[in-house]
């Protein structure tokens, strides 16, 4: 442990060496971390590459006080508890119901539950990073611009995500319908 912990202080993580060393000694451990709070394989990768990317874009501004590794499971804690709140909004949005003054009948109703419960599985097995620029896109409204200023990416980056998920439901329900 001593040695582990001496050969910790002896990189620099601003240093693109540093960096990759890091990744080298911790990545696999923060995965395990992230699966086994997780249970869902493309969600933990997703928040793993989040962690790192997180890190490298903040390594100048970061200060370790204890040591790395402790740092990055406490970063890694900070995005499951963001993760599980955008996935309790996106359970606010499965409360969607069709409107009283319209004439539904049971069997719309039907299709339409049915249709909805089919989109939120497929939804939600979705990446973490997917699934969050599309809600900002189309539940917040926001145009991909504000999009990628909020989550810091690039424009380019948002319209990818959003296409993908355009496409990953229309193909599921042209072949549903």
């Amino acid at each position: 442990m001593r040695a582990r912990k001496l050969e910790e202080e002896n990189f620099d993580i601003t240093t693109i060496n540093g960096f990759n060393r890091l990744y080298d000694l911790y990545a696999s451990k923060v995965f395990g971390f992230l699966m086994h709070n997780l249970q869902d394989e493309m969600a933990a990768e997703d928040l793993l590459q989040d962690l790192f990317t997180d890190t490298w874009q903040r390594r100048y501004e970061i200060k370790v006080r204890d040591s790395l590794e402790k740092y990055l499971i406490s970063a890694c804690k900070y995005k499951l508890i963001d993760f599980y709140r955008k996935a309790d909004k996106v359970s606010d949005l499965e409360q969607v119901k069709p409107r009283e003054n319209s004439s539904i009948t049971p069997e719309d109703w039907v299709i339409f539950s049915q249709s909805k419960s089919r989109m939120f599985a497929i939804f939600n097995k979705m990446p973490v990073r997917t699934k969050e620029i599309f809600l900002l896109s189309r539940k917040q409204g926001l145009s991909n611009k504000e999009v990628a200023k909020n989550l810091k990416v690039s424009e380019k980056t948002v319209e990818y995500h959003i296409s993908k998920t355009l496409k990953l439901l229309r193909t599921y329900f042209f072949i549903f319908f």
